[in-house]
């Protein structure tokens, strides 16, 4: 009987303990995903623009997965550690998308940054925004806005292909950029 009693009160201790492995790795996930919400701009931050979806996330690789089908492997390949990504509606009813990849280290956000899969065929470079910068001027009905900064692989894309529109998408980058530190 005595056996049994140890047995079974060696059994709740470690559920117990396993429970708060658990819980105190819910409270890391979430506190990661309270800091990667942080870095999107708030409704009317860039004026006129607001979020139109509820946010998408991702902690691990099977929620990226999820979001991106067979494309996630990619971020997968260069480190990937979390994503955080809003869409926004501005005034004249214009979509913009941002993403936010956390590459774990500086190096695998460069490297993703410069991979062919990721790395648009007609570009144009940008000064004065994250470590590297860039416009994508390929698609043909709208602007991107790629950079990388402090381990983030960033990526702004307005469905308007016009200098205001891509005015509008640096002014996104340039918002997310000033929140990494």
């Amino acid at each position: 009987m005595k056996t049994a009693a140890m047995g079974l009160l060696s059994f709740g201790f470690s559920a117990l303990l396993l429970g708060f492995v658990w819980a105190d790795q819910d409270l890391e996930r979430s506190e990661r995903f309270l800091g990667a919400t942080s870095l999107l701009p708030g409704n009317n931050e860039i004026p006129g623009w607001k979020h139109s979806e509820k946010i998408l996330r991702a902690a691990n690789e099977e929620e990226l997965y999820k979001i991106f089908n067979g494309g996630a492997s990619l971020y997968i390949q260069h480190g990937f550690r979390w994503f955080v990504g809003q869409s926004y509606k501005g005034p004249k009813g214009t979509e913009l998308e941002i993403y936010i990849f956390d590459q774990k280290s500086p190096q695998n956000a460069q490297d993703l940054f410069e991979d062919p899969f990721v790395k648009p065929s007609r570009m144009i470079e940008m000064a004065n925004l994250g470590e590297k910068a860039r416009v994508d001027v390929s698609p043909l009905f709208s602007n991107g806005v790629d950079f990388v900064q402090k381990g983030f692989f960033v990526r702004v894309i307005i469905q308007d292909k016009t200098e205001e529109g891509l005015d509008v998408a640096i002014s996104f980058a340039r918002s997310i950029s000033n929140r990494i530190k």
